[in-house]
């Protein structure tokens, strides 16, 4: 019944958005049928293939370094309130988390990395390759889709960052859509607070 019910829910959203559109003419049946399987396609590879969980898992690595490394820095310079040990046991679980001073870091750190990287010329060779693939199946830029990728990683703030040097150069419907991607997905660090506050609850939270 669930699962009846999430699809009824992707039907929805997408008859909403067809809907609430500029130019039904412009939309095209097939990317939306092609996003809507590789979606299914990805569901269905990350939860039931055990290697490819691994892989991602993997992949994910590297960005929660980058948060690990942030915390410990504001749990250095700010205590208990940048994520160090509490000198007092929390009532509700999840209150020890401030917004200030343990989330807003990380996004002066990933600004100050994808500055770095493309110095050295190496969000720029990402960015082709995303347009490559991108461009050549659903017609979609590089740079928006390498946003909307990391949104998955990093998050809505954060991303945009990676392509900083191309917004000025996105259309309006690649603006659209890098703010939708910020908005349908989660960001790691958020993902990392989830997963902890759950585990005790759910087996393998940051998993699902």
């Amino acid at each position: 019944m669930l699962t009846l019910q999430s699809g009824l829910g992707v039907l929805a959203l997408l008859g909403l958005a067809f809907a609430l559109s500029e130019r039904h003419a412009a939309v095209s049946v097939r990317h939306a049928a092609l996003g809507v399987g590789v979606t299914i396609a990805l569901a269905l590879l990350c939860l039931k293939v055990p290697p490819v969980s691994a892989f991602f898992a993997l992949a994910n690595a590297p960005f929660l370094a980058v948060a690990d490394a942030s915390r410990a820095g504001t749990a250095f310079v700010f205590g208990y309130l940048g994520g160090g040990p509490l000198p007092f046991d929390p009532k509700t679980p999840g209150s020890d988390f401030v917004l200030a001073f343990q989330a807003l870091p990380i996004v002066l750190v990933t600004s100050v990395l994808t500055t770095v990287l493309f110095y050295w010329r190496i969000l720029p060779v990402v960015v082709k390759g995303f347009s490559w693939v991108l461009e050549r199946t659903m017609r979609i830029g590089g740079a928006a889709g390498l946003a909307t990728a990391a949104n998955i990683f990093v998050g809505m703030v954060e991303a945009p960052l990676f392509i900083r040097p191309y917004l000025s150069r996105l259309s309006r419907s690649e603006l659209f859509l890098v703010m939708t991607g910020g908005m349908a997905s989660i960001a790691g660090t958020v993902l990392v607070l989830y997963a902890t506050i759950l585990s005790g609850a759910v087996p393998d939270a940051a998993g699902q």
